[in-house]
């Protein structure tokens, strides 16, 4: 009985240390960079676990007629922001850069770019991601309530309004981290194809050059897969 895996892609992808996705600590699953799988096209190994964290992005707005007061005022709810969130286990703020999650400080928010709303030039806008971090037992309704809360007592300055906007999304930390056990489990899956199809047969896996990918599962669950190839053959 022969079990033939391509050995040397294996070996090589599991000691390139320089895939892209390495140097991302935290990736959004749900948003820009979402990865989207036809079912089908899915392999059947899958390695399943929950987010890291719920986030949502949060608008602050500001419409004082002075451009001065109004960029102090929304400064100064930023501020505000990021010392509630400092103090604070469960909630965090963070800005997206290129799908990638970068935590906001109080001392970084002087150096934020402030966007105009589209509809008013004498109104400011920033952009930001709150997030949470999912426990064992939550449901989507208990991550965002504590989300939810963390807004609600907040006290904006002069006239700036803080928001939730857009939809409730996940963020996965170093998803390549997960490489290891996903090639683990495609591994025990053709040896017991192997088995199943008997001596005369050899069983080839490709692709474990791919990188990790995911995809959302349920409310705060993802599956984490590299996409693969196998086929049975018969030995000549």
């Amino acid at each position: 009985m022969k079990f033939l895996v391509w050995l040397a892609v294996l070996v090589a992808a599991a000691s390139t240390p320089a895939l892209a996705q390495d140097a991302i600590e935290e990736i959004v699953v749900t948003g820009s960079r979402a990865i989207e799988w036809d079912p089908d096209d899915v392999p059947v190994i899958q390695v399943a676990r929950r987010a890291d964290n719920l986030i949502v992005v949060v608008r602050v707005v500001n419409d004082t007629r002075d451009a001065g007061s109004r960029r102090t005022e929304l400064i100064q709810t930023l501020r505000a922001m990021a010392r509630g969130a400092a103090g604070r286990a469960d909630i965090d703020l963070s800005i997206e850069d290129d799908g990638a999650l970068v935590p906001l400080t109080e001392d970084m928010v002087a150096t934020l770019s402030l966007g105009v709303d589209s509809g008013r030039s004498d109104t400011s806008v920033a952009t930001l991601i709150i997030k949470t971090p999912i426990r064992t037992d939550d449901t989507l309704d208990t991550a965002t309530a504590r989300i939810e809360a963390f807004v609600d007592d907040l006290n904006p300055v002069g006239r700036s309004i803080v928001d939730i906007s857009g939809d409730w999304e996940l963020s996965i930390i170093n998803p390549a981290q997960y490489r290891p056990a996903i090639l683990a489990a495609i591994a025990a899956d053709a040896r017991a194809t192997s088995g199943i199809f008997g001596a005369g047969y050899a069983v080839q896996v490709e692709g474990m050059s791919n990188r990790v990918t995911w995809r959302q599962s349920g409310p705060l669950d993802l599956s984490l897969f590299i996409p693969y190839d196998m086929s049975v053959t018969p030995i000549p």
